[in-house]
């Protein structure tokens, strides 16, 4: 009765389109050998919600979860190119400050070279 199967589009809250666009602008100066891209990503015990919905055409899908706080493992990984994979970090718990500095120190800027060659270009995503 005017419900479509729908899956739930996440957005970022925090994109600013012009932002963006002016992001794009300024990487797209280095080949992209140059480029090695580092993330963070993280697990902990909370069930993942549901992907597909129902609703009214022409509204989203909204679901809300309760919050879980339970054991965490967090994990940064840098990527190039050319090597894929080049160095990885796993912990219990977040990264702080000090460990993510550790990482960069111990583990990743062994693998880059200096500008201008190929891994010479760190990007984080997300870094303010």
């Amino acid at each position: 009765a005017g419900l479509n199967l729908k899956h739930v589009q996440k957005l970022a809250s925090k994109m600013k389109p012009l932002v963006h666009a002016g992001f794009i602008c300024r990487i797209s100066q280095y080949p992209a050998h140059y480029l090695v891209a580092l993330d963070e990503v993280s697990k902990d015990n909370r069930t993942y919600a549901h992907l597909w919905g129902r609703a009214f055409c022409g509204e989203r899908v909204e679901k809300h979860n309760p919050f879980v706080q339970k054991e965490r493992f967090s994990m940064l990984g840098a990527m190039a190119l050319d090597e894929g994979i080049i160095a990885t970090q796993v912990i219990e718990g977040s990264f702080t400050c000090e460990l993510f500095l550790g990482f960069l120190h111990d583990d990743l800027l062994p693998c880059t070279n200096p500008y201008p060659a190929p891994q010479s270009v760190i990007v984080l995503n997300n870094a303010h």
